[in-house]
């Protein structure tokens, strides 16, 4: 063995012998016999190039360089157990870094959940959430930027692969003085003609969709009175007194003091939905691990 060169196995035998200071009693702890643990010794000694320890019929202690050397060699040793661990951990998908976009709608009830769920189940992974619209979430997909991102339409872009995690229902927020806001369910027809908030094409194009072909299924016309992007406007505008709001039903979860949500009949292929893309660029059990995570704690909303 070439000096300066040495092997782990010398390394244990070494901490052995110096923690119990008698290489029978070393031995025994690592389960081999005397005189092959003597050797470990002597080729470790010769490929570091000092002596480690003062053999003599008193048993043995470590010499001034030995004790400088145990040092080092417990805390290469524990690196090496942290270094096999580690590879392990990764191996299973239980550490590392994830990065995932989501719409800003997705953050009124289910990117809460997401981040409860994905912290119980993979304690030693870092997650990075980021509110994005769809295009931006599709790009950084795309450009490996994401590893996940949610939705509110299907993409198969570029070799993203998407899944429907959530098809939830529209309920109507309306003001608490509404002459509406007394029913338990509403008929899409009584929203003909009636003030109410809207979502903007430009940001707003998915839900805005939704509602066109609802209103057209039964051919009403509501009085859009403002368009916004973003569901939590729509909601803090009803709650001015400025109109109703067709929202998806995650958005019961702000509260506000004059507003009320009410069920709302509305054809079955009208709902709110969300998906889960995953980026081309990541696989892995890491990657695995935290989408069959966000699939169970999502399918655990009801539908």
């Amino acid at each position: 063995m070439a000096q300066g060169a040495f092997e782990l196995f010398q390394l244990r035998c070494f901490v052995a012998v110096a923690q119990e200071r008698n290489f029978r009693r070393a031995a025994v702890r690592m389960n081999m016999t005397q005189p092959p643990l003597s050797r470990q010794i002597k080729l470790l000694e010769h490929g570091v190039g000092v002596t480690l320890f003062d053999r003599n019929q008193g048993g043995v202690r470590l010499t001034p360089a030995g004790e400088s050397f145990l040092v080092t060699a417990s805390d290469i040793l524990q690196r090496a157990e942290a270094a096999v661990l580690a590879a392990r951990q990764a191996e299973r998908g239980e550490i590392g870094a994830l990065a995932i976009g989501f719409v800003p709608s997705a953050a009124l009830d289910f990117i809460p959940r997401i981040v409860v769920a994905l912290k119980q189940n993979l304690p030693g992974v870092t997650f990075t959430v980021t509110e994005m619209m769809s295009y931006e979430i599709i790009e950084a997909l795309q450009s490996g930027q994401l590893d996940l991102g949610l939705t509110r339409a299907r993409t198969n872009q570029g070799g993203i692969e998407s899944l429907r995690v959530v098809n939830e229902p529209f309920v109507l927020a309306l003001p608490r003085d509404h002459p509406l806001a007394t029913a338990e369910t509403v008929a899409l027809s009584d929203l003909d003609g009636m003030p109410m908030i809207g979502y903007s094409d430009e940001r707003g194009g998915f839900l805005r969709s939704i509602h066109k072909t609802a209103f057209a299924s039964v051919g009403i016309s509501p009085t859009i009175v403002q368009e916004v992007s973003q569901t939590h406007t729509v909601v803090a505008l009803v709650n001015s007194g400025l109109g109703t709001g067709l929202v998806p039903r995650s958005a019961e979860a702000i509260a506000m003091a004059n507003t009320v949500f009410r069920t709302i009949d509305l054809p079955e292929r009208c709902r709110s939905t969300l998906y889960l893309n995953s980026s081309p660029n990541s696989a892995g059990p890491l990657h695995e691990q935290a989408s069959e995570t966000i699939i169970a704690t999502l399918d655990a909303v009801p539908p």
